[in-house]
């Protein structure tokens, strides 16, 4: 296959966004909106355009043998920095949907709750209207993240343009998870003068990137590699050919 050269990728002026008109991003846990997303989001805020952030799991996962932060605690501290990081792009409080299904078990094609699922989806996309979402990338080596895109894929999207975006990609895909010019368009887009604005909304997920919770030696933390590679003046899409 023909592997993607981001560097080969010509990178499309801010403006674009006025196209992409009311936007629904679609985040499995609390900080991928603001890692994948953070300066697409704040562009589209910048020119006038409304965003809807929905999140899909619980997150409580990411420090499973905390006492000090039990799951519905956890829960609600990832939440609540969800909301922290969705003011800092200028999303209303309105405008974020939360789903609470258990992390690590969003509902995915083989999942005995996807028709429900599926269908609270759809309730979603036909009162919002979007005409654009943003969704994980389909082979994003996360189960919540492939399970998000199958909900997409199998939802009426009333014909809604899919932008497909990477979190894990480069930090723990195989070579065959990668996408190929021959299935995709890459949609690089600038960001750089958002990009400050796109760091605080990653700042606010202080349960992911910081030692705030102390009592779980096998908890999760972005690795200052991750952190160093969405903190670029661009961001990168993949749109289905």
């Amino acid at each position: 296959m023909d592997q993607i050269k981001i560097e080969n990728i010509p990178v499309a002026p801010e403006h674009c966004v006025m196209g992409l008109g009311t936007t629904l991003i679609v985040a499995p846990h609390a900080d991928d909106e603001s890692l994948a997303c953070g300066g697409v989001i704040s562009l589209l805020r910048k020119y006038n355009q409304t965003v809807y952030i929905l999140l899909l799991s619980d997150g409580t996962l990411s420090h499973p043998n905390s006492v000090e932060y039990p799951a519905e605690k956890l829960r609600n501290l990832r939440e609540n920095e969800l909301l922290t990081a969705a003011r800092a792009l200028d999303v209303p409080v309105e405008n974020i949907i939360f789903c609470r299904y258990k992390d690590r078990q969003v509902p995915g094609l083989q999942n005995p709750h996807f028709d429900q699922a599926l269908s609270n989806m759809n309730k979603i996309i036909e009162i919002i209207g979007p005409q654009s979402i943003f969704v994980p990338w389909r082979k994003d080596p996360h189960p919540d993240h492939i399970a998000a895109y199958e909900l997409i894929d199998n939802a009426a999207t009333n014909g809604a343009k899919i932008y497909e975006y990477a979190v894990w990609l480069n930090a723990i895909a195989s070579a065959a998870d990668f996408p190929s010019l021959n299935e995709i368009i890459p949609f690089k887009l600038d960001i750089s003068s958002v990009l400050t604005k796109k760091q605080n909304a990653i700042s606010a997920h202080q349960s992911q990137i910081s030692d705030l919770i102390t009592d779980d030696p096998e908890g999760f933390k972005l690795s200052p590699e991750m952190l160093a590679h969405f903190n670029q003046p661009y961001e990168l899409f993949y749109i289905s050919k």
